[in-house]
């Protein structure tokens, strides 16, 4: 298989990471499509055949992190919040720049907006609302952290996967009622990486990647699914990408992108990099050790703050380190967080390296 086959192999997972949980009733008969190579459907996903959709999409993210001060109780109705649980997303898109995705909970609701070069996002919650003007129309609009639909999954997937991946084909199935390919991305046996495989369902119609699943190696079930549980492809209504603040809400104006920031912190975000108490480090570019599904990212984020400084963040930031154990080694000494799909040090000296390795990888980088 040749690097570029590859790469859209990744491309694929990336498509599909965005959209929600698993939605294919195995129960149900696999529909009898012609036979695709798994370089074939490849192909197929870089030239989906329509660009409008709607759809609800369920996510499911367990990634067996440990019950922590900060994390209980937290309230999982913004953005951030798929980053954990189970969530209900609605999505609209009309082309590359119109879209809508509102995160549903319980009694509140998360949306942002794009219509050409204008983005809003709105949370219910505390009835707040920011606008930013992008530079240009062929400037992609900022998303989540989190992928909200099987499409933007996809490509944050791409951007870490490289050559030194399987890409196979599971045959077909069903994902929201319609007919759909699948395909498995594996890690390469030398890839010192704690994800086992990542899973692809591509619609044989529309070419529209309607799931992703990602599995752990040490996880009896799956770490992280995005799927399509419903999906219309007719163009939404036009009326859908203009947004109008709801009386009270509290207006925030924000500046666009600029191009010359940090790159992206491992949470998604861009800027200078927060503290666990809040504060903000001189902002450095982080360093990126190693390729592909073992690629760990340093970054300096600077200290907790000490002294008289009793905010409840701070106090929040100390009790959620205090709670991780302690490791060290001749890198220095830190506390380490641990999951099922990714592993995290915040060493002492205001450091953090986060990657989709086990710890030793991370020891190994910040060395």
């Amino acid at each position: 298989m040749t690097r570029k086959v590859r790469r859209w192999s990744a491309a694929a997972v990336g498509v599909a990471l965005v959209g929600g949980g698993l939605i294919v009733t195995r129960a149900q008969a696999a529909p009898d499509l012609p036979a695709r190579s798994a370089e074939q459907l490849l192909v197929d996903v870089q030239s989906p055949t329509t660009r409008t959709l709607s759809g609800t999409v369920q996510t499911s993210t367990d990634l067996g992190l440990p019950a922590l001060p900060t994390t209980q109780g937290t309230d999982t109705s913004g953005l951030t919040g798929l980053l954990t649980g189970d969530h209900t997303v609605r999505v609209w898109l009309d082309g590359t720049d119109r879209g809508r995705v509102s995160l549903i909970g319980n009694n509140s609701e998360t949306t942002m907006v794009r219509n050409g070069t204008d983005v809003w996002t709105y949370a219910s919650a505390d009835r707040t609302a920011s606008h930013t003007t992008l530079p240009a129309p062929s400037s992609p609009a900022p998303t989540p952290g989190t992928p909200a639909t099987p499409q933007q999954a996809a490509q944050q997937l791409l951007a870490a996967v490289e050559p030194s991946t399987t890409v196979t084909t599971t045959g077909t199935a069903r994902v929201a009622g319609r007919p759909v390919y699948e395909l498995v991305l594996t890690p390469a046996a030398r890839e010192k990486t704690l994800v086992r495989s990542a899973s692809v369902a591509i619609d044989a119609q529309t070419h529209v990647v309607l799931q992703v699943t990602v599995d752990a190696v040490d996880a009896t079930h799956h770490a992280v699914q995005v799927g399509f549980s419903s999906i219309d492809y007719a163009t939404p209504d036009p009326k859908l990408f203009t947004f109008t603040a709801p009386a009270g809400t509290t207006l925030t104006e924000k500046p666009a992108p600029t191009g010359t920031e940090p790159a992206p912190t491992p949470g998604g975000t861009t800027g200078p990099a927060p503290t666990p108490g809040g504060t903000t480090a001189t902002a450095e570019r982080p360093k990126v050790v190693g390729d592909g599904w073992d690629t760990v990212v340093v970054q300096k984020v600077g200290t907790l703050p000490t002294g008289s400084d009793t905010s409840t963040q701070t106090q929040q930031a100390q009790q959620m380190l205090d709670a991780l154990p302690k490791v060290s080694g001749s890198w220095g000494s830190g506390r380490l967080l641990q999951g099922t799909l990714f592993s995290a040090v915040l060493t002492d000296d205001g450091r953090v390296a986060v990657g989709a390795v086990p710890a030793d990888q991370l020891y190994a980088a910040l060395g």
